[in-house]
C-alpha cells in the first residue's frame, strides 16, 4: 500500500503531463482543481478559462446569469476530467487503499484526509515546478483541491494553494466558497 510520499509522487507524475496539456491551448485560466469525492475516488482534473465561460455563455443564450452558476463549476466545464488519458493511472492505486465503506468513521476520516493531502501536497509541489504558471498568470489563477460534495475544509485547502490577498482567490471566496456560518 502506497503511503502519503508514494501517492504524492504518483498524483505528480499523473497530473503534469495533464498540465501541460491543459495550458498548452493559450487559453486564460482562472480556475484549476483536482476534485476528490468523498468516497475516496482518484483525483481528477478540471478547470475553467475565461474563453471557455464565454463560449458557455453563448451557448445557453442566458447571459450573465448562467456565468455566475457556471464560473466555479467543475461538474460544468468542458475542461472536466481533462486529461483522463493520463489520471486513469490513479485509479488502480486510489482502488488499492483501504476500501472507505469498510471503515469506522474515524478511520474514514484518517484515510480520506491521507489521500486529500497527498493530492494538495502534489499540488503544492506541481506549484513550485511552475506547472500552474508564475507571477501574473499564476496570481490570476486559483488552484484548487477540493471533495465533492463541497466540505468546508475545501476552504482551507484553497487558502493554502493561494495567495489569499489575490483577486482570484477573494472571488472565489465570496462566490462559491462553501464556509460554515
Amino acid at each position: 500500500m502506497e503511503g502519503v510520499n508514494g501517492l504524492v509522487n504518483l498524483v505528480c507524475k499523473t497530473f503534469r503531463p495533464a498540465l501541460l496539456d491543459l495550458f498548452r491551448g493559450g487559453e486564460n485560466f482562472y480556475y484549476c482543481t483536482f476534485v476528490m469525492t468523498v468516497e475516496g475516488h482518484a483525483p481528477f482534473l478540471s478547470a475553467w478559462s475565461e474563453e471557455a465561460l464565454a463560449r458557455a455563455v453563448d451557448e445557453s443564450g442566458d447571459g450573465p446569469e448562467v456565468a455566475a452558476d457556471l464560473k466555479w463549476s467543475y461538474a460544468d466545464s468542458p475542461y472536466v476530467d481533462f486529461g483522463s488519458e493520463y489520471t486513469e493511472k490513479l485509479r488502480a492505486p486510489f482502488l488499492a487503499r483501504p476500501n472507505l465503506q469498510e471503515l469506522g468513521a474515524d478511520e474514514w476520516e484518517k484515510e480520506i484526509e491521507l489521500r486529500m493531502d497527498a493530492v494538495e501536497q502534489a499540488a503544492r509541489q506541481l506549484d513550485e515546478e511552475g506547472a500552474f504558471g508564475a507571477g501574473q498568470r499564476r496570481s490570476r489563477l486559483l488552484v484548487a483541491v477540493e471533495i465533492m460534495p463541497p466540505v468546508p475544509s475545501n476552504v482551507e485547502r484553497v487558502a493554502r494553494l493561494n495567495d489569499t490577498d489575490s483577486e482570484v482567490f477573494k472571488q472565489w471566496l465570496e462566490e462559491a466558497a462553501e464556509v460554515d456560518g
